[in-house]
């Protein structure tokens, strides 16, 4: 899934052994998922979306058809800001791949006629097949993590392990307690990754605390600043945030919703907010203002020099 997985489970009272046989078991899991629902390569959603922009109609793969349930139910939620088939996109950016990052923005006339495909691209029923979408390709970058986080929550859950992290590049959710307290979370400043910056911690349990931000992957040019997190509206990277960051029960909603939210951009986010019923928000715009919906917002510890403004959604 091109990012660092650490998993921490509280071995007691089953054992160090025990413990790391069963975070082996999920490793290979997490391994498969990654090939398979991968937009590009060889796993199964490539080979989807080879054939389907070829011009065909294809059959979901099973393992994945309610992930691309999932995608879609929230895409119609939130109006299409998250799109799931905007994989084409991503590619010709350069952003499905670091070795792959440009020095300039693409043409706007690729950029446009990839648009054109995506909005002529049918809408998916929820069924077992899908297609033909030509020069169209699904792209779970901005739902996967959060799906096998919680995923693989359960399943060890299901081996008899209450107490859990998963962190996947910034998807991140627990379950239980760390050594009798709540887990403590910090919420960095993406615009500082030689030197990270906290801006607030908080507390979390049964949970998940997922951040999109423009640190991931991007480029610079002429003084502009063009970060993976693509506005399927327009094809461009969005604008007026840095970082957008969901605490929600649901994983992989919050992964989701958080990357919707994000292409609303700080004039947007709140209302898309309420829509979606996402309660706990925190954005940090272009300009450096925090801002936390009011169920969030007491539960954040702002760090030294740190100002959070409550807002309502």
């Amino acid at each position: 899934m091109g990012t660092f997985v650490t998993v921490t489970v509280m071995t007691e009272p089953r054992g160090r052994v025990t413990a790391d046989a069963a975070i082996s078991a999920i490793e290979r899991e997490i391994d498969d998922f990654g090939r398979d629902a991968w937009a590009w390569g060889q796993g199964a959603l490539a080979q989807f979306n080879r054939r389907v922009a070829a011009g065909e109609r294809v059959a979901v793969p099973p393992a994945l058809r309610p992930l691309f349930r999932r995608a879609w139910q929230i895409r119609e939620h939130s109006d299409g800001l998250f799109e799931p088939r905007i994989g084409a996109l991503v590619r010709l950016w350069g952003f499905d791949d670091i070795a792959r990052l440009r020095a300039e923005p693409p043409a706007a006339t690729q950029i446009d006629a990839l648009l054109t495909a995506l909005r002529a691209a049918p809408a998916y029923d929820g069924g077992e097949h899908y297609g033909p979408a030509p020069d169209t390709a699904w792209d779970f970058g901005g739902i996967g993590k959060g799906y096998i986080v919680d995923c693989m929550l359960e399943r060890l859950q299901s081996r008899g392990y209450a107490n859990i992290s998963i962190d996947a590049g910034g998807n991140l959710a627990v379950r239980g307690r760390r050594n009798e307290r709540a887990w403590r979370i910090g919420i960095r400043d993406p615009r500082r990754p030689d030197a990270p910056r906290l801006l607030a911690t908080m507390d979390a349990c049964d949970e998940a605390v997922i951040t999109h931000g423009d640190d991931q992957r991007y480029f610079e040019h002429r003084g502009t600043r063009y970060a993976h997190l693509l506005d399927p509206r327009s094809g461009w990277p969005c604008r007026g945030l840095r970082s957008l960051t969901v605490v929600h029960a649901d994983a992989a909603f919050a992964d989701a919703a958080g990357g919707a939210l994000f292409v609303a951009g700080a004039a947007g986010w709140r209302a898309l907010a309420a829509r979606l019923g996402v309660g706990q928000a925190l954005a940090l715009t272009d300009d450096g203002e925090l801002l936390a919906t009011p169920a969030l917002a007491p539960r954040l510890r702002a760090q030294p020099g740190v100002r959070i403004r409550c807002v309502e959604r």
